[in-house]
């Protein structure tokens, strides 16, 4: 049956014929061009290489795989057993070489001129405790994936993130950054606030809203508070303003070759632990570091770490450290490259 519809609807965009009792999968399904998803879980297949593509890659991943190594109609072996043309015998692909087929994130260790954060008042404990912070270099960013990334940083925002009220992403251009250490302050901000609250109130009478919409659906967050916590570069310059919203000096964009990431949370610590831990995730199934020297569909992410201490220079916390970025049952490659 896969033969047949892969034959007769050339077309098709989505195929799913999981759970059934098939142990090859035909290579004619790797002429499906127009497919964009392909559900073969729950079947008995014979190559667990392919087994394991099934349980951790993407459709694509999939496809590819099966144009080089399933058996096409005419050919009565499935890849991997019986012999070849030349009549030799072929070798059983082995499940460790699996390795060789999946992303990989790359984590380097602080360096003596690796950026830090350095939390100077204490005032910030009492509105925005925890921050988190790390450097992803070599980036590669078309303008359709800008789009995506955008679209990534407000699904986090509305699932992991808990509509803000567990942690907030922030993202910047490293490049628009002034060199040195960020400053983590707080600041008298009900100026600013009132400010804010009333561009929402215009914008949504324009809008003929019953609520605010954008970045002012969450100003609730700040309500009452008197302080208020930013981040600032090396000149001073005011770069985020959690949990509402990024300077527009330094924001993202297609061209961004490198990018500053910063979480924060008045939770705990996890909470931003287990928010950049799934924004790394995602930007790297994304595709938007640089493909694999295979060219496979594969992509490399390089991730710096970046220290945050205290007045006195005393260390808070580092991420990524060796209980972060733990991907287990994925199909994610972690490499930890220690200092020299």
């Amino acid at each position: 049956m896969p033969n047949y519809v892969a034959r007769a609807l050339p077309g098709l965009k989505n195929f799913d014929i999981g759970d059934n009792q098939l142990k090859v999968i035909p290579g004619e399904i790797s002429n499906l061009t127009k497919l964009k998803e392909l559900n073969l879980k729950g079947n008995k297949l014979s190559d667990k290489r392919l087994m394991k593509l099934v349980d951790q890659c993407r459709t694509k991943q999939i496809v590819d795989y099966i144009r080089e190594h399933c058996p096409k109609s005419d050919q009565s072996q499935p890849a991997g057993k019986g012999k070849n043309k030349k009549g030799k015998k072929q070798e059983e692909p082995q499940p460790d070489e699996i390795c060789s087929l999946c992303h990989s994130l790359k984590i380097l260790h602080v360096e003596d001129d690796t950026i830090r954060v350095k939390i100077i008042e204490s005032e910030v404990a009492a509105v925005r405790p925890y921050i988190l912070c790390c450097i992803v270099n070599d980036l590669n960013i078309t303008d359709e994936l800008f789009k995506k990334f955008i679209q990534l940083q407000t699904k986090l925002h509305d699932t992991v993130c808990e509509k803000r009220n567990m942690a907030t992403i922030a993202t910047h251009d490293l490049s628009k950054i002034a060199p040195g250490d960020l400053i983590a302050r707080q600041f008298t901000g009900e100026q600013l606030f009132q400010q804010l609250i009333a561009e929402a109130e215009a914008l949504r009478k324009e809008k003929k809203r019953n609520v605010y919409s954008g970045i002012h659906k969450y100003l609730y967050l700040l309500e009452g508070k008197p302080k208020y916590p930013c981040l600032e570069d090396a000149s001073g310059k005011v770069i985020s303003f959690p949990p509402i919203t990024n300077s527009e000096d330094t924001k993202m964009s297609s061209a961004s070759k490198s990018m500053f990431v910063e979480v924060t949370s008045n939770v705990s610590l996890s909470a931003c632990k287990n928010a950049m831990d799934k924004f790394l995730e995602e930007c790297l199934l994304l595709g938007i570091g640089q493909e694999s020297d295979a060219n496979d569909g594969f992509h490399l992410l390089t991730v710096q770490q970046v220290t945050v201490v205290d007045t006195e220079g005393n260390l808070k916390s580092v991420y990524p450290s060796r209980t972060d970025c733990v991907y287990n049952g994925s199909n994610i490659k972690v490499y930890r490259l220690s200092k020299k």
